[in-house]
């Protein structure tokens, strides 16, 4: 099986890319949050269905996905209750830039604050960005709705990746995405500012501990770029608490992750 992607002009293939089934993706899912009850209005705009008053909640993966696999029968959510329901929409908005593209928004009726989702799994042929299926990946760990965020993935890529080349400033030596499991900015939906920046620890190789010089990327997803002005090997990354905030306005705990290499 192989999923075809091409941009057509007129009558002429532009570009494409075939994601070859590869057979079992090494991905697994990393966190699935259940972040906001009762969806707002807006909420339409990036899963392109009614879901005003549903709940919704981000499942995050090691893997960036094909969202050509994606759909909501992909996803299966046992509820508190024990009855199992499938999402009315699964999307990959907000976080679509070329190296996010790892967190499924999912919405439905999921459960109550008092009777929490149980689990999520995978029972479809959902892809990874490589062709590698994630059928039968689970998480048996829902994160509670009046739980605040959590690092779940720190990833070190080049100062020069083309993909952040306008995102830091010159005398970064290299760029740390962080990825929280669901949305995050300051309190109150502010934006993200010194408070946050002061707060995240980075360990280096050589024992180093420093703060970014700067932070990127600061829309309303879950992926923070975090410029560090060292190319010494980051190997670690601590957030203090209170400072990173979800859509219910709930501040994370001190939170933590090893750093890993990025792909691209």
């Amino acid at each position: 099986m192989f999923h075809l992607r091409c941009f057509i002009i007129g009558f002429v293939v532009a570009a494409c890319s075939v994601p070859v089934d590869q057979g079992v993706s090494e991905g697994r899912i990393l966190s699935a949050f259940y972040g906001l009850e009762n969806l707002p209005f807006v909420a339409i705009l990036p899963c392109e269905a009614w879901v005003e008053g549903q709940d919704g909640m981000p499942v995050t993966f090691s893997v960036r996905i094909d969202d050509h696999s994606l759909s909501e029968s992909m996803f299966e959510i046992t509820r508190g209750d024990g009855v199992k329901v499938t999402p009315r929409c699964a999307t990959l908005r907000p976080a679509t830039e070329p190296l996010e593209r790892r967190t499924v928004l999912l919405a439905g009726d999921f459960g109550t604050v008092g009777m929490p989702p149980r689990s999520v799994e995978v029972i479809g042929s959902l892809l990874d960005d490589q062709g590698g299926i994630l059928k039968g990946a689970r998480i048996d760990w829902v994160t509670p709705l009046e739980r605040g965020p959590k690092l779940v993935l720190a990833e070190s890529y080049p100062a020069t990746t083309p993909e952040f080349r306008r995102d830091c400033p010159a005398d970064t030596g290299q760029i740390l995405q962080l990825v929280f499991d669901g949305g995050v900015s300051g309190p109150e939906g502010a934006a993200l500012s010194r408070p946050q920046r002061e707060g995240i620890h980075v360990r280096l190789a050589d024992g180093q501990v420093i703060r970014p010089l700067e932070l990127s990327d600061d829309d309303p997803d879950n992926f923070v770029l975090a410029c560090i002005g060292s190319e010494t090997t980051a190997v670690g990354v601590i957030i203090d608490s209170d400072l990173f905030y979800d859509p219910g306005n709930d501040p994370n705990d001190t939170t933590q992750s090893p750093v890993i290499q990025g792909r691209w």
